[in-house]
């Protein structure tokens, strides 16, 4: 998990070649923005300390990407 806002999160991942494939390959790095919201107003919903308890122990330095040329 990368940046956490008030209301949402990024989550980042790497795919890689799968598990006993030499070299291993870097295939693609994403990021995912997810935005917490109360169901019945479809509105945004802050995100509680209690779960960003839960979640510290999966957050890290966020993907880098290359730039665009």
């Amino acid at each position: 998990m990368g940046r956490r806002g008030g209301a949402g999160l990024g989550v980042c991942y790497e795919l890689y070649s799968p598990a006993g494939v030499e070299p291993r390959a870097l295939f693609t790095r994403a990021a995912t923005t997810l935005v917490m919201v109360t169901a019945a107003t479809g509105r945004p919903q802050r995100i509680t300390d209690e779960l960003r308890q839960v979640w510290q122990p999966y957050v890290e330095e966020p993907v880098a990407f290359t730039k665009r040329g």
